[in-house]
């Protein structure tokens, strides 16, 4: 029985010695791994700078002609791009008066100086115009912005509806085509104020 009872604890110490190299040799490796990882270089997709509350004037002889702000800005040069997070683009008017657009997303590309909206854009305009679509452009050598997705048009005793629009800032003039429905919202007549005469 000794000699039974001696293999059989040889058996059950070699079995264990056995799991512990295994294990120990899984650490070994698993760390070796882990300090030996390759890290991928960066590829030219990735943004060469990034910059948080980023805020841009363009001046043109002295006068403000637009200012964007964005949350985040990842600029990738190989592309000559900006990207934007949660943008806001002004646009200065003669007179005074400014187009305010908004948007989650956007991109300026750097050469042209040409900026595109895109989700969610909300869009300010003079006299009390609001504008609502998906995406929009702002197009710098010709100073005009266009959609030419489907927007909706709000302002004083008006709603427009349209699959493109347009304001040409120059002109001070906007332009809704292709399939515009217009509703007008007239106030009723006010009651008069005389009082009857009876015969």
């Amino acid at each position: 029985m000794t000699l039974v009872r001696k293999m059989t604890q040889s058996v059950i110490l070699l079995v264990a010695l056995g799991l512990s190299a295994v294990l120990l040799f899984g650490v070994w490796k698993g760390k070796t791994q882990k300090d030996h990882r390759i890290v991928p270089v960066s590829d030219a997709s990735e943004a060469e700078m990034r910059l948080s509350d980023m805020e841009y004037t363009e001046m043109q002889d002295g006068k403000r002609l637009w200012t964007l702000k964005a949350s985040e800005a990842k600029y990738f040069q190989d592309q000559q791009r900006t990207l934007l997070t949660a943008v806001h683009l002004t646009l200065f008017l003669e007179g005074g008066d400014e187009i305010r657009l908004e948007s989650r997303e956007g991109v300026l590309y750097a050469g042209t100086k040409n900026i595109e909206l895109w989700n969610s854009v909300h869009a300010v305009l003079p006299r009390s115009y609001e504008l609502i679509t998906d995406r929009a452009f702002y197009e710098h050598e010709q100073q005009a912005v266009y959609s030419e997705t489907p927007i909706r048009l709000t302002g004083p005793d008006v709603e427009l509806e349209g699959v493109s629009w347009e304001y040409r800032i120059p002109q001070n003039r906007a332009i809704v085509s292709n399939g515009v429905r217009a509703t007008l919202l007239l106030e009723p007549p006010k009651p008069s104020t005389k009082a009857k005469r009876t015969p």
